[in-house]
């Protein structure tokens, strides 16, 4: 038993080592704080064997850098919410329908995706037109037959 209370930075790499193969995966900011709070950890299990006191540690440290790395997030990461959608650059473009398309909706072909679509006026299009794109509400573009 007392190994292993010596030992227990070998249990911290593999916590750091696992959190960083979460975040790895998902991208998603979700995890990267518990990894040099892990790192951290680690070096103070070297020093202080008390399981109690490492725990406590990382706890607080994993706390504070969810703290900083969402401000850092937040400041420089994270886009402005008064920026343009990356939807709304398709307004003022062609796209083919793909499906017969109404006010109740239908899909278009927009460069090489396929979006729900409803037509601007309520007017049925068929399939394989070339209409513009007038609008975007959410993830779907509001249409109109082309000229």
């Amino acid at each position: 038993m007392e190994y292993i209370m010596e030992n227990l930075w070998i249990a911290w790499v593999a916590v750091g080592v696992f959190f960083l193969i979460v975040e790895l995966l998902t991208t998603a900011l979700v995890s990267i704080w518990f990894v040099p709070a892990a790192i951290i950890t680690c070096l103070f299990s070297l020093v202080v064997h008390s399981l109690v006191w490492q725990i406590a540690l990382f706890v607080v440290l994993s706390a504070v850098f969810m703290v900083v790395f969402r401000k850092i997030y937040n400041k420089y990461i994270k886009k402005d919410k008064d920026e343009i959608k990356q939807e709304e650059h398709l307004i003022g473009k062609t796209a083919k329908t793909s499906e017969d398309t109404d006010s109740h909706g239908g899909r278009v072909l927009a460069g090489d995706v396929y979006w729900r679509a409803v037509t601007e006026n309520g007017e049925k299009i068929e399939k394989d037109e070339t209409v513009i794109i007038t609008g975007v509400q959410g993830t779907t573009l509001i249409i109109k037959r082309e000229n």
